[in-house]
């Protein structure tokens, strides 16, 4: 692995789990409504696990994935379980863009 892909895997994974953790500390564990940026964020908890599983999705499974040899068992294992991760997020994400009620504008 170069030493970039080391860098971008580990920040990518640090960004997610932070701000997963960001969501659920601001929102005192997701009982009220946190503010990031300024801008309200609904379902805090659903984002939360959304971040949670692109952090360990895309961050940690590009850092294990040269662990194993390619085509192997554990490499195969590895690639379903990113799978997986990288689905639930964006059932996550689709989840929470759906429930969060959009104002409507009146067209003059």
């Amino acid at each position: 692995m170069e030493p970039v892909d080391l860098i971008l895997a580990l920040a990518t994974a640090a960004a997610n789990l932070a701000l997963a953790a960001v969501l659920l500390a601001k929102s005192r564990g997701g009982t009220a409504v946190p503010r990031i940026f300024g801008r309200p964020q609904p379902v805090p908890r659903l984002r939360a696990a959304m971040h949670t599983c692109l952090g360990l999705g895309i961050g940690v499974g590009w850092l294990v994935k040269d662990i194993f040899p390619s085509h192997s068992t554990g490499d195969t294992v590895l690639f379903n379980v990113i799978s997986i991760l990288l689905a639930a997020s964006v059932v996550f994400a689709l989840l929470g863009a759906y429930r969060h009620p959009r104002p409507i504008r009146d067209e003059p």
